[in-house]
């Protein structure tokens, strides 16, 4: 019988240990009530330095950055509260809704980022320590804190750009900051404007009826002063596109006009003019 106990008991302890820290069931908390710091604008510290090896999920596999240095991307940023409070981050620190942190799928942890919310204009810098969002069409789960700052917890979701803070080759991998160089200025030619026009792509669709059936459910939200909705033939695949713009701002403004209608996977993309 004891050995029976003792083996239970160890298989128990092996089985927790390898459950995923942000999803594992949490402990019970001496109280239900969450209460917040004096200030919302910690970024938080601690934890392990942690870039990772390549992970699965749902099985879709994520790739995670050796380093941190010029990334900007612009998507969909959502953010996770309560029910992780209290919890393990994926690097080993204690989740904090009241914190301005993050978590990323594929950054190196920690990175300080820069996220500015493309609807309102509101910026923050908060700190990559946490693995996800692992939801399609999502860039970044926000903690609670920083999502109110920027002005979204209402709606859940927000169209942002994340860009890091220490673009100018920090690499963490190395662990040190490299000191900046100085930066020549290179008069370029000027660039032919038709070269490079700025389109929204709805979708690609395999089926030319697909393609018009967008077109026309999306055509009532588009005013006059939008450009065209039209559909592209290249290589068999019938492509869905607003454009072309002058600006990758009136580009943006569509883009979340598209997304906000049921369009995640709507992007700007740049090419020649397109009839």
């Amino acid at each position: 019988m004891k050995t029976s106990f003792y083996i239970a008991v160890v298989a128990l302890f092996v089985l927790s240990a390898c459950a995923p820290m942000r999803y594992a069931k949490p402990p019970q908390p001496a109280s239900n009530q969450v209460h917040a710091p004096s200030s919302y604008a910690s970024l938080g510290s601690g934890g392990s330095v942690k870039h990772g090896k390549p992970y699965q999920v749902a099985g879709k596999w994520y790739y995670p950055l050796a380093s941190n240095a010029q990334y900007s991307q612009v998507g969909i940023a959502s953010w996770y509260g309560k029910k992780f409070h209290g919890r393990k981050t994926a690097n080993g620190e204690t989740y904090n809704m009241y914190a301005m942190t993050a978590a990323h799928t594929t950054l190196p942890m920690p990175s300080l980022v820069l996220v500015t919310n493309l609807d309102n204009g509101k910026s923050i810098k908060v700190r990559v320590n946490d693995r996800g969002p692992f939801v399609k069409g999502r860039l970044i789960d926000l903690s609670y804190a920083a999502a109110k700052a920027l002005g979204y917890t209402k709606q859940g979701t927000a169209r942002v750009r994340v860009q890091t803070l220490n673009a100018a080759e920090h690499d963490v991998s190395k662990q040190h900051i490299s000191k900046p160089q100085p930066v020549k200025i290179i008069q370029q030619p000027p660039v032919k404007h038709e070269l490079k026009m700025a389109y929204v792509q709805v979708g690609a669709f395999a089926e030319h009826n697909n393609a018009l059936g967008v077109v026309g459910k999306l055509q009532a939200h588009l005013d006059a002063n939008h450009p065209p909705l039209k559909v592209v033939n290249i290589g068999h695949v019938y492509r869905v596109r607003v454009g072309p713009f002058d600006l990758d701002e009136d580009a943006e403004r569509t883009l979340s006009l598209i997304q906000n209608k049921g369009y995640a996977a709507a992007m700007i993309i740049h090419g020649e003019a397109v009839e």
